[in-house]
């Protein structure tokens, strides 16, 4: 039988953060100015024409897609969050027996709806995931170890696309027309990224699950610095947990694949959906390249960057607008809705976890006296003997 890796668990756990309740009118009100916004964004595009033609084109191809493929990209978008479902169960479940698959699919699809629904800049879903962990008893430093494992597990599939997709334009081994520096500078950058990863993990320290970064009264820039100090070895960590994980062969390993995978596909779908995809070399590059874009605080940087790689390799500019505009509407929509119901899920699940430890959480402390053997007093005469 295989022996699991196991983590280390703590009940310290946060207090100070609670699930909120499911509002759908205050939802509501706050996409009813948007989506009048976009109306009426969609009707000035369509009298203004002129530079905003192309505007109006792709408008005009959403309005005629298919939609067999709009409904075959919806079924890849659920097919891609089963797989994340499964990372998160696989990489979980070997912290705590309780992140199993119905709990991981109340995180992930949880996470899912704070990051796409809140304004915290793509980090709601990991802010989300690490209270998840610490409820179900993981300590601060195992809930971060387990996400990190997480993490790599599924950003190495991301990582290795790219470095497959732009080395093959790059070399030629794919015949498309486009800039070189497009396809060979991502495909570099992630076969460093990926290098420097697996050198880390060989050449760092191990970092202590249990060990505090810092003590509670130390100062924050103490705390910051610990922190810091910190980041090499947890990352190293990371990836070694990583590779262990893919050593073992388990199945739940392909949801990384699927992640990115099935999720690519959906732009793909909207393009068969629009019109003629360009070779698939050129999709895959323009999806990954474009979610890199991410990490840009801006609203809208992702489907500007999967327009702006799809343009340089020659797609036409209305056929990548609203194919891409398509894949944000899926990929956003479709699942926040599902989110939102599994927060109901996981704000029970936490709520049977805290009750659960509560007779734990605070044990009875017996206080033991320890009694000394009385010693026979000497009688004065006996001592003045003496």
């Amino acid at each position: 039988m295989r022996q699991r890796a196991a983590m280390p668990a703590s009940t310290d756990t946060p207090t100070d953060f609670v699930l909120p309740a499911l509002d759908v009118r205050a939802l509501a009100r706050r996409a009813a100015v948007p989506a009048a916004l976009a109306a009426i964004a969609t009707a000035a595009i369509v009298i203004a024409g002129g530079p905003l033609q192309a505007f109006a084109d792709a408008l005009g191809r959403a309005l005629d897609a298919d939609p067999r493929w709009v409904i075959a990209g919806a079924a890849f978008e659920l097919i891609s969050f089963v797989g994340y479902v499964s990372l998160l169960w696989l990489v979980g479940s070997r912290a705590t027996p309780r992140l199993g698959f119905r709990a991981s699919g109340y995180v992930t699809l949880g996470g899912a709806a704070a990051t796409r629904l809140l304004p915290t800049g793509g980090v709601g879903g990991a802010a989300l995931t690490i209270w998840s962990f610490r409820r179900a008893g993981l300590g601060p430093r195992g809930a971060t170890r387990t996400l990190l494992t997480f993490l790599v597990l599924l950003y190495a599939v991301f990582l290795g696309a790219i470095a497959v997709a732009g080395g093959a334009i790059a070399l030629g081994l794919v015949s498309v027309e486009g800039p070189l520096a497009l396809s060979a500078a991502p495909a570099a950058a992630a076969a460093l990224a990926i290098a420097g990863g697996i050198a880390l993990g060989a050449r760092s320290r191990t970092l202590a699950p249990d060990a505090p970064a810092a003590a509670a009264d130390a100062s924050r820039l103490a705390r910051i610095r610990a922190a810091v100090g910190d980041t090499p070895a947890a990352l190293g960590t990371g990836v070694r947990d990583a590779l262990a994980l893919v050593r073992s062969g388990d199945p739940r390993l392909l949801g990384a694949i699927a992640w990115w995978g099935f999720d690519a596909a959906v732009l793909w779908a909207m393009l068969h959906a629009l019109g003629a995809p360009p070779p698939f070399a050129v999709i895959v590059l323009g999806y990954f390249v474009g979610q890199v874009a991410n990490t840009i605080p801006i609203p809208g940087a992702v489907s500007g960057g999967m327009v702006g790689v799809l343009l340089a390799f020659g797609v036409e500019p209305d056929l990548a607008l609203a194919s891409v505009l398509a894949y944000r509407a899926i990929a956003i929509w479709l699942p926040a809705p599902i989110g939102l119901a599994a927060l109901n899920g996981l704000r029970r699940t936490t709520a049977t976890w805290t009750a659960e430890d509560a007779p734990a959480a605070a044990p009875k402390r017996v206080e033991t006296v320890r009694t000394l053997p009385l010693r026979p007093m000497r009688e004065p005469a006996m001592q003045a003997a003496a």
